[in-house]
């Protein structure tokens, strides 16, 4: 087959209708792109408000509570075991109610590793110290019973 088989249709654009547009329609075109820039800034905004929002949550952290905190009990733990430490030193039995402070420090080993709020920690740290505070006593108290059997020789 040869080209001169099948004519190529030529186009004269002279031919094409003529379109007038509707003179408010450029108007409606700015409009729309400027709803859509506004919807935009808008969306921008809303994110940007929550994102920070977020961040400030995360990294503002309420005040510790007035009065005595966990670390103020965490010191007078330590004195206070000290204190037990060097009774115990004296040859007495130091197993005597050694089984509730060492449940009570694997409690607070766990609120530790799980990064336990003050709350949580407080409690804890009173127990213990009551418990070295019994401890204590009961030494005082074998001291005081040891003392009063050696005189009765």
């Amino acid at each position: 087959m040869h080209e001169t088989a099948f004519p190529k249709p030529k186009l004269d654009l002279r031919q094409l209708p003529v379109f007038e547009p509707d003179p408010a329609l450029w108007s409606r075109i700015a409009a729309a792109h400027v709803r859509r820039r506004r919807v935009r800034q808008w969306s921008f905004a809303a994110a940007a408000t929550v994102l920070l929002g977020i961040a400030a949550a995360l990294l503002v952290r309420p005040a510790p509570p007035a009065g005595p905190s966990w670390a103020d009990a965490q010191r007078e733990s330590q004195a206070l075991e000290a204190q037990w430490r060097q009774l115990a030193d004296g040859g007495r039995p130091v197993a005597v109610g050694l089984t509730r402070l060492r449940s009570i420090d694997t409690a607070l080993q766990a609120a530790y590793d799980r990064g336990a709020e003050a709350t949580e920690l407080e409690p804890l740290w009173k127990q213990r110290n009551d418990a070295l505070r019994g401890l204590i006593a009961r030494f005082q108290d074998a001291s005081a019973y040891d003392a009063t059997r050696v005189t009765r020789i």
